[in-house]
């Protein structure tokens, strides 16, 4: 049994400036063949998951062909997306035929010229190898779907849990679904309730309520006669498509009313508690002020608008400004400021320094904060980490690091690079021991839970503002369904 194995993995933001060109690919890297399970394959990832159902086979191959991502940012340039959709339809032809197909993607991938452009990469990959050939799919539960990304694919299987440590484990599902399809022992058939609603997303969190149930609702419907597998989407409330909003997915073993009565079961479950899925975070002040004044430590703020993962730039200064007026001490966090770390490398180590630090992107994430303070580290940017990480990844890169400790009784953790703060060996590689501090600010929502929970006393959303804020009036949605609720509050479900 031959098993091709791609994927073009993006989480497209389509109010972010910054476009997800050839280049961008290209400096993530564009990996063939081999390159992929080297840097993949001991990870926890979904290529990991793929790889690891074969191995217990010893009559399947995986043929891996090619993986790319990059990070969320703005819309996929036509270019960068047909040249390597355009390779990926090619290595398909010039390897079949193919027993079967395995596809990462993402879920929330918009190219400037296609909207829907997951289920677009699944429709060509289905058109290439024709209708009889298993295709499985694994993707992340922030997607867009659409009837198209279910009716092209033999079965689609999302992450169940945020911060993503499951990864693995999904893809090794997707695997197992067709390697028995294409023995004949299963005839996966899907079905895909796609109510109108928005999950905010500081109430994305699957361990916490309502989504701890919501999500354990998936559990309930696999003990049904024949289900194969169940999916609940969370949805990306910053693509402006029409797919945007939450999805149910059931997949069932030949019977499609079946499919179809648990999709519908899953998504009334949740639509009955909308009510609980609206925003709550604090205001940046109000979150900083309780923070400083905890009696244990640390407290770690999530700066919800400067959400890396979901296509921020990662130099937000609205905390930043606000510890500095508000003098909040033992104050830690990261900023991506190129310019800043060089001028830190050129002054060197223990050298005294005054920086504009910050918010170069745009204005929708601060203005620039002027720090004084002295270079602790310079760090080449890379690290590793076996730990539980949101998504799987391993291994890391943010570009040259400087470490500045300023007399605000701040640490500015300094990147080249966009970086989340879902790896807390990221602190730990420059010296960094965010237990140590009384504030720990995180670019992320939900993302960095895995990496911090463990040394937190609490962790407090902020609804800070941003291209990822959890205010969706914010946003000029101009392709949105209609009605959705919160927009619409009326909105029905029949």
């Amino acid at each position: 049994m031959r098993l091709a194995m791609l994927g073009m993995y993006h989480e497209t933001n389509t109010f972010s400036t910054v476009p997800a060109d050839y280049a961008a690919w290209e400096a993530s890297g564009i990996l063939r063949g081999d390159e992929i399970v080297r840097v993949y394959g001991e990870s926890e990832f979904s290529i990991a998951g793929f790889l690891g159902r074969a191995r217990e086979e010893t009559d399947v191959e995986i043929v891996p062909l090619l993986f790319t991502t990059t990070g969320p940012k703005g819309l996929i340039t036509e270019d960068a997306y047909e040249r390597i959709v355009g390779e990926m339809l090619a290595l398909l032809h010039d390897g079949g035929p193919w027993d079967g197909v395995l596809l990462v993607q993402h879920g929330a991938m918009v190219a400037a010229h296609i909207p829907d452009a997951d289920a677009e990469v699944i429709a060509r990959v289905r058109a290439a190898i024709g209708q009889d050939v298993p295709l499985g799919v694994a993707s992340d539960l922030h997607g867009s779907v659409t009837q198209r990304y279910v009716d092209n694919c033999t079965c689609v299987v999302f992450f169940r849990e945020n911060p993503h440590l499951d990864t693995k484990a999904r893809a090794y599902e997707v695997a197992d679904i067709i390697i028995r399809t294409v023995r004949g022992e299963i005839h996966p058939v899907q079905a895909v309730e796609m109510p109108p609603l928005v999950l905010n997303i500081v109430k994305q969190h699957s361990g916490s309520e309502p989504m701890r149930s919501i999500m354990g609702n998936i559990a309930t419907v696999l003990k049904r006669p024949g289900m194969l597998s169940a999916s609940i989407v969370m949805g990306y409330p910053y693509s402006d498509v029409a797919g945007m909003g939450m999805a149910f997915i059931a997949v069932h073993d030949g019977d499609p009313a079946a499919a179809r009565d648990a999709a519908k079961w899953l998504a009334t479950e949740a639509w009955n508690r909308r009510t609980e899925m609206l925003n709550d975070a604090p205001a940046p002040e109000d979150a900083l002020r309780y923070a400083m004044n905890h009696p244990q430590h640390p407290i770690v703020l999530m700066d919800v608008g400067d959400n890396v993962g979901g296509g921020s730039p990662a130099d937000s200064t609205i905390l930043l400004a606000l510890a500095q007026r508000l003098g909040v001490r033992r104050y830690l966090q990261s900023l991506t400021d190129p310019g800043a770390v060089e001028a830190c490398i050129a002054a060197g180590v223990g050298a005294d320094i005054i920086l504009a630090v910050g918010a170069k992107t745009d204005d929708r994430h601060g203005t620039p904060v002027t720090v004084t303070g002295r270079v602790r580290t310079i760090f080449e940017g890379t690290w590793e980490d076996t730990r539980p990480t949101h998504g799987g990844y391993r291994y890391y890169d943010a570009g040259k690091t400087a470490v500045l400790q300023t007399t605000d009784d701040h640490t500015l953790v300094l990147h080249t690079l966009a970086t989340g703060n879902m790896s807390i060996a990221e602190m730990y590689a420059v010296g960094v021991f965010p237990e140590e501090y009384q504030v720990v600010v995180a670019k992320g929502v939900h993302s960095p839970r895995a990496a911090y929970e463990p040394i937190a006393a609490e962790v407090v959303m902020v609804n800070t503002p941003g291209v990822t804020t959890a205010d969706l009036s914010f946003f000029p949605y101009a392709h949105r369904r209609v009605p959705l609720y919160p927009f619409e509050p009326d909105a029905t479900y029949e």
